[in-house]
């Protein structure tokens, strides 16, 4: 877990990816916007499925393998996207999507740190 210094002071996350540990530093603003928007692209895409019944087994199909199939790969492009600087094909070749799927969490939270402050001032407005 990340502390409140780490945070103010852009400590790097470290994450675990086929046994072995990666640093990875939080990017800064500039850099952080396209990415976000990409993050953003991957989610509103989802429900667009929700609705998707087995009654339409072609659009089914697109969905499962949208989600099942494609989603995968686009979090680990976004992913290595992030972590710009660390050695992808080396990585795939011994990193399970385990693996991949907590690192990801952890780019996610030092990504997206305004989201959480625009969530809390919200709390504190309500109140």
């Amino acid at each position: 877990m990340r502390t409140e210094e780490d945070k103010v002071v852009q400590a790097s996350i470290t994450v675990i990816l086929g046994g072995d540990k990666y640093d990875i530093p939080p990017l800064v603003i500039r850099d952080s916007r396209p990415w976000r928007k990409k993050v953003v692209e991957l989610i509103s895409s989802l429900p667009k499925y929700a609705e998707v019944t087995t009654d339409t087994p072609d659009d089914f199909a697109e969905a499962l393998n949208a989600v099942m199939a494609g989603m995968p790969d686009t979090i680990i492009d976004l992913f290595f996207g992030y972590a710009k600087d660390l050695p992808r094909e080396e990585i795939e070749g011994k990193a399970t999507e385990a693996e991949l799927a907590i690192a990801f969490n952890q780019v996610v939270e030092i990504a997206f740190p305004l989201a959480k402050s625009m969530s809390e001032t919200m709390k504190h407005l309500a109140q």
